[in-house]
């Protein structure tokens, strides 16, 4: 009699592959048909009809060798790294407190491993770590609210959120500017019923307009608390005032703003905003505080409602336990006077670079936190510059459409608090003599 268990039945795998079920088989795949290669060859064909897609490699192949996006880095320490074979001053890393070198932070991440393991092996809807418990205390702390929950980047926790707040009859508003994460956060909030508008420009009058237009059981206003190109801050507080008084909350992407800016480096929503009781402020966990998380601010009963309605908590994995313990020493020293020394000699490094792009008669964009953007214009003159900063021994990040818009091509900047003045003063040189070459001027 034949059973489930047949040396020679056969099963159907995905994508049409087949193996028998022999005890003796190693039931291993069968080839790929050419059919199935020739969709397969399809699939990127579509693909690369895509609008954005098809700028994209057009530029990164006539530009090969220049963009720098697919260059290895060798080594890095806090302040250079070897990448292609060249020594570079590094201005490309978000490490902005230099804390991914500090041996605190190293061995309280140590500690945690040998204590909790590498990984907590389970989604936190089926339980937690102390330490997680712990980690969220300790930022809840230091920010000033009562309580805050972690998720492993700020990317699933945007995920996670937008389309956990709203729903069917409920409005989300979001800065036409505002990052990735948001603009794909929202477009499945849309898939589950909630209306999005898109708010250009992100101003508390454009933002008026749009919200005595629009019907609406609850309202989010979603935009980011630093531009991630250009360093520059929106109008929060315009933007909180107006959402108040249509009763709605405010979102707040903080990610570049974290532990950089505002009372005690609580954002750039603290910075701004009278309060931030009416605002939900997600923080980054890796960027200035070199671990890996991000976490938002809440009570504890909102708390209690996104672990059920925010499906990255539910069905994503968490944060590592050794990451958890880092989290923690780096609260220690956000706590401490040594948090505000950094943040004065950042500070100062920061307006150093900006005043002397400005006093060259460059634009400088940003500069508030620890992001500054020069404004080149061009795709091909962008790509151009950053290359030729990269053989005068400084890295910085070509930043072009479609993280900017398609014709404000920018040289992205990130300072840090390993670098020196000595390092500002070096790339100032070599931007003076990126002007004088490609013929740079002010826009």
């Amino acid at each position: 009699m034949s059973t489930e268990f047949d040396s020679h039945e056969s099963n159907e795998m995905a994508g049409g592959a087949t193996w028998t079920t022999s005890p003796n088989s190693e039931q291993l795949p069968r080839a790929v048909e050419p059919r199935q290669k020739q969709a397969i060859e399809r699939l990127k064909e579509r693909l690369e009809e895509d609008r954005v897609t098809r700028i994209a490699l057009n530029f990164l192949d006539k530009f090969m060798g220049v963009h720098l996006k697919d260059g290895v880095i060798d080594w890095m320490d806090g302040r250079r790294m070897g990448m292609v074979g060249q020594e570079v001053v590094n201005f490309g890393s978000d490490s902005f407190l230099g804390l991914d070198r500090d041996p605190r932070v190293q061995a309280a991440i140590i500690e945690g491993m040998n204590e909790w393991g590498t990984h907590n092996g389970s989604s936190r809807a089926f339980g937690n770590i102390e330490l997680c418990e712990e980690a969220e205390r300790r930022l809840a702390r230091w920010m000033g609210v009562e309580d805050t929950l972690i998720y492993p980047s700020v990317t699933l926790a945007n995920i996670g959120l937008l389309p956990g707040l709203a729903g069917k009859r409920d409005l989300l508003v979001l800065d036409r500017k505002s990052h990735d994460s948001l603009q794909q956060s929202a477009l499945i909030a849309a898939g589950n019923g909630a209306k999005v508008v898109y708010l250009d420009p992100c101003t508390g009058d454009s933002l008026a307009k749009v919200l005595r237009a629009e019907e609406y059981d609850g309202c989010v206003v979603v935009v980011d608390g630093i531009y991630s190109m250009t360093g520059e801050i929106p109008p929060l507080n315009d933007l909180d005032q107006v959402t108040r008084a249509h009763g709605g909350i405010l979102y707040v992407d903080d990610a570049h703003g974290t532990a950089l800016v505002g009372p005690k480096g609580r954002g750039a929503a603290s910075l701004k905003l009278d309060s931030i009781d009416n605002a939900l402020v997600v923080g980054s966990l890796s960027k200035a505080f070199s671990c890996m998380g991000a976490f938002v601010t809440c009570d504890s009963r909102l708390k209690r409602i996104l672990k059920i309605r925010s499906s990255t908590f539910v069905f994503g994995g968490p944060v590592p336990p050794p990451y958890l313990a880092g989290i923690c020493k780096v609260c220690d020293i956000l706590e401490s006077p040594e948090h505000d020394e950094m943040l004065r000699r950042l500070r100062q490094m920061v307006k150093q670079l900006t005043d002397g792009i400005r006093a060259m008669g460059l634009t400088a964009c940003g500069g508030e936190a620890a992001i500054v953007g020069v404004t080149i214009g061009d795709i091909e003159q962008t790509f151009k510059a950053g290359k030729a900063l990269f053989d005068r021994g400084y890295y910085v990040q070509s930043a072009t459409y479609p993280a900017v818009p398609i014709m404000s091509g920018l040289l992205r900047i990130q300072v840090n608090a390993n670098h020196t003045p000595e390092n500002i003063t070096g790339l100032l040189e070599a931007l003076a003599a990126l002007k004088s070459e490609f013929g740079l001027v002010k826009r």
